[in-house]
């Protein structure tokens, strides 16, 4: 692997490791801004059998969870005017998980309003137009059987795009419900994170990566023939660890890459839960030493995409934050991973990560939103804002429409590595090498009989309804079987019994644990695709460092069906890897933009120093007669409210030596130079 050339953002290391300068070539023109990464979510569906066993959450339905006022039938101003304050460009509906369960027919019409769709797709698209963003709907990949979604979905693009008349009943019904002209809908994703089944939705449902992409190819199909205009994306695997290679993304952008317009990815980094935490002072600088890494990981998809399809399509970031898990703080609302967000547009803007679309998850509301309304989901001004809203207010307030280059000479800060994000020291990338091979020595018997040998074997299983994880192998780690990842690797397939089939409900697979248990440490890796038919398997562990034993396990998982037959196993290995390493990551990060006049010229500026850094600031091509600038910051990463601007529009003093500025530590700022 290469290392990474930046576009926008050229970082150097100079002798003195402590120098700072920024430079704005504003002469050159990179290009239109690409306001579409200026994109959120609203989660506003049905979440029964989702996230809970519960009925539907009517806050979401009847408010889109707060920003609809369900009794004046409109849009809540002060929300509306919050969305214009960050430049709002995109809001995706109806929200991550939510699409799994989400049949659109339910929400359009009379009879959505009688079963409680108080907040469905006509008020989602009123909301759109009322805050001036470009929409984009996540099309369900479960909620009817996928030899019935290209139908559903081709109706949905006919209720949305067609003109009313004969042809097109249900555009007939929308012009009937109050709304004849076409909506002219451009944005469509086929399914969210569809890896990962339907929850706990009733029929359960998990497509293979194959299964998916013929999903996406028969659904796209249909969809076009309604409005060849409209953009099609498909959907990769959430990327916590960043396994960019994984089996399903490989599959699914060489079997339905020509069907695709863009190409889905999610960003999560760093990955933390309650047992995974070293530190948090460590998870903190996790949080700052991102931001390069993502633009690796962002070069990686494309050159997986260039390769597996043939096409050089463009990433649609649809979600991205830090955090998932459940953690001993709510570090998803901490400033660090705020800090860390708003970086990330930074590199979202620069056009050789070819990123069309981007969505922070999520604006308002539920488990993440930046901004809490009252009873999270009331009318009226919202209660409180997250550390992320007045970060994401300066992009809003104070950038143009033409990107420039800036050059940045930044100090560099060492990162051991924590909670998913790899080290980073030194001055150039190292790869990723194998270190050896970790030998399965025994296999545990089944019954008091041996079940294989070492790399073959083959495991009965009696029938069963619960989910199921029979240990197979302990494998102590001696001080030379340490590593940082450990690769699985194998072949297998699944037998039934002849008195039982392989329901597709069900997974059966095999994986790495830390044998302390999964309730102790959260720490394990499962590879749950082995179906009726030999398949070449994989999957990656990156076990905790105080690891000294690693459990080899079958997985069981029913699923309400019943489970009986024969786990076939041959050719299995466990590699060794010492991970990917990045260089030391820059401290200083900027980009720039001029309005569409070109008589202002836009800085944002990012320190994610623990000291202040003071920057020379030679601009280039632009005559600045005054300048002003607006601030974030916090001397605290681990902070979760209270911040806001700390410097609201104050004259930036030109020195005799030139343009300079201060940059508080762990910050944000914005400064407008006028001509």
């Amino acid at each position: 692997m290469k290392p990474i050339a930046l576009a926008l953002l050229v970082i150097t290391m100079s002798a003195s490791a402590q120098q700072a300068s920024i430079t704005v070539m504003a002469g050159q023109d990179l290009g239109p801004v690409n306001h579409l990464i200026f994109g959120h979510n609203i989660e506003a569906a049905d979440n029964a059998r989702i996230f809970s066993d519960d009925q539907a959450d009517m806050i979401q339905l009847q408010t889109g969870n707060g920003f609809w006022d369900p009794v004046l039938k409109r849009p809540v101003p002060a929300i509306v005017n919050a969305c214009k304050q960050v430049g709002m460009s995109m809001l995706r509906y109806p929200g991550g998980c939510l699409a799994h369960n989400y049949d659109w027919r339910k929400a359009v019409g009379p009879d959505a309003k009688k079963n409680g769709w108080l907040f469905g797709l006509d008020e989602y698209l009123a909301l759109c137009q009322a805050i001036g963003a470009e929409p984009m709907i996540t099309v369900s990949d479960y909620v009817l059987p996928a030899d019935e979604m290209p139908e559903n979905a081709s109706s949905l693009v006919e209720y949305l795009n067609a003109p009313a008349d004969e042809r097109h009943p249900w555009a007939l019904k929308r012009a009937q419900w109050g709304h004849p002209e076409p909506y002219h809908v451009h944005w469509f994703e086929l399914g969210n994170e569809s890896i990962h089944g339907n929850h706990r939705v009733l029929p359960r449902r998990k497509y293979s990566p194959e299964e998916y992409a013929a999903y996406s190819n028969a659904t796209a199909a249909a969809m076009r023939k309604v409005d060849p205009s409209i953009a099609i994306g498909i959907v990769m695997a959430p990327s916590a660890g960043m396994d960019i290679e994984s089996r399903w993304n490989r599959t699914v952008v060489h079997l339905a890459g020509k069907s695709a317009d863009f190409i889905v990815v999610h960003l999560y980094a760093p990955y933390i839960n309650k047992s995974s935490i070293a530190s948090e002072k460590k998870l903190m600088q996790a949080t700052m030493a991102v931001g390069e890494q993502g633009e690796y990981h962002l070069r990686e998809y494309r050159e997986m995409v260039r390769r597996e399809s043939g096409r050089d399509l463009p990433l649609a970031v649809t979600e991205y934050n830090g955090e998932l898990g459940e953690t001993v703080k709510p570090y998803r609302f901490s400033y660090g991973v705020a800090l860390e967000s708003a970086d990330m547009m930074r590199i979202f803007l620069d056009p050789r990560n070819h990123v069309v679309t981007a969505n922070y998850w999520q604006f308002l509301n539920a488990y993440f939103g930046m901004l809490r309304s009252p009873e999270a989901g009331g009318k009226g001004e919202p209660q409180s804002a997250k550390p992320a809203f007045p970060l994401y207010r300066l992009w809003g307030q104070h950038f143009g429409a033409q990107l420039i280059p800036v050059k940045v000479s930044s100090p560099h800060e060492t990162f051991e590595g924590e909670s998913s994000v790899l080290p980073a020291h030194g001055d150039q990338l190292t790869p990723r090498r194998q270190i050896g091979v970790l030998q399965v020595r025994t296999l545990l018997s089944q019954q008091g009989k041996p079940i294989g040998t070492a790399n073959s074997f083959a495991l009965h299983v009696d029938p069963i309804e619960k989910e199921s994880y029979p240990l197979l192998a302990h494998l102590p780690l001696t001080p030379a079987d340490k590593a940082t990842e450990y690769e699985l690797t194998f072949e297998a397939r699944f037998v039934p019994d002849v008195s039982t089939s392989l329901s597709r409900d069900s997974s059966i697979g095999l994986g790495l644990i830390d044998a302390r248990g999964w309730g102790k440490t959260h720490s394990a890796v499962g590879v749950d695709d082995i179906t009726t038919t030999w398949r070449s398997l994989s999957g990656v562990y990156s076990p905790k460092t105080d690891t000294t034993q690693i459990d080899l396990n079958a997985r069981i998982i029913p699923n309400g069906n019943v489970v009986s037959g024969t786990i076939e196993v041959r050719n299995l290995e466990i590699k060794t890897f010492s991970p990917l390493v990045f260089p030391a990551y820059a401290t200083l990060t900027s980009t720039a933009s001029l309005s569409a006049d070109k008589k202002t010229m836009y800085l944002l500026v990012f320190n994610k120093d623990t000291k202040s850094l003071t920057a020379p600031l030679f601009i280039e091509g632009f005559d600045a007669r005054q300048a002003r600038y607006w601030e974030v910051a916090s001397p605290d990463l681990a902070v979760f409210d209270g911040v806001g601007e700390t410097v609201s529009g104050a004259a930036l003093q030109r020195t005799p030596e030139g343009w300079s500025h201060a940059f508080p530590p762990y910050s944000m700022t914005a400064i407008e130079f006028e001509r």
